[in-house]
């Protein structure tokens, strides 16, 4: 009896770990922004990952217009500190079409980040996706 039950409790964390996608990569983080691929107004979210960058959770933190979102870098910390999250992936879709990042993407990553290190809480990318592409700041080197 004690066999089955040890194999059964193997079975159930193969399940549940199999349920948590690993978010190692931008390609990976993107298959979590599909939704928002195609939103008219921009959407910034957050996904809240545990030390070993699996997926606890995703928010979004913000809808906006055609070209922006308000995004308030204290929201995203609580999100963060609330979801016992070691670490954040930022994200959010631009409508128009265009993933690179504008000055403003660029200043706000930088002061999330900075904010977060100080915390303890890693920024692992931020990611922005459109219709046709993404752009991550972890792969070109902004983080």
């Amino acid at each position: 009896m004690k066999d089955r039950v040890q194999e059964l409790l193997s079975e159930l964390y193969e399940l549940e770990a199999s349920t948590k996608p690993t978010l190692n990569k931008p390609e990976s983080v993107v298959v979590q922004l599909l939704p928002y691929r195609k939103k008219r107004t921009e959407h910034f979210i957050a996904l809240a990952v545990d030390n070993k960058n699996r997926l606890i959770c995703r928010k979004v933190m913000s809808r906006g217009t055609v070209d922006q979102a308000p995004v308030f870098p204290r929201e995203i910390v609580r999100f963060a500190l609330l979801k016992q999250a070691s670490g954040i992936i930022l994200a959010h879709n631009h409508p128009g079409g265009d993933p690179e990042p504008s000055f403003q993407d660029r200043e706000l990553t930088t002061k999330i980040k900075r904010v977060c290190v100080e915390l303890g809480i890693r920024v692992l990318d931020h990611i922005i996706v459109t219709e046709s592409g993404h752009f991550s700041f972890q792969e070109h080197g902004y983080l």
